[in-house]
């Protein structure tokens, strides 16, 4: 999914990070980061819309994190409950919706 090729920038509890978007749901997001913010934390986030470029600012709280281990495919990463999402930001799930259901 293109998703996967959008940065992510965050602030939570004062610590700034920096990741890449894996999955999108309507009401949160999941974030592959070394930098793993503690659960439950309130955060910040910041991403791209590839299409135009705009900028969404999204407000939320960490209500999980794995740190990789386990599974072989996977990496470290944590999972958002965004706050009120923005209207920018339903427009960028309609997008990356659309995406997944383009024929590759």
């Amino acid at each position: 999914m293109l998703t996967s090729r959008i940065p992510v920038r965050f602030v939570a509890e004062g610590a700034e990070g920096v990741g890449h978007l894996k999955n999108v749901s309507r009401a949160g997001l999941f974030v592959r980061s070394n930098d793993l913010p503690r659960p439950e934390a309130g955060i910040a986030l910041q991403l791209e819309v590839p299409a135009t470029g705009a900028l969404i600012n999204l407000r939320g709280e960490v209500r999980w994190t794995t740190d990789g281990s386990g599974a072989a495919d996977r990496a470290p990463g944590f999972g958002v409950q965004l706050r009120e999402p923005s209207l920018e930001f339903t427009d960028f799930f309609r997008w990356a919706v659309e995406q997944l259901e383009k024929p590759e």
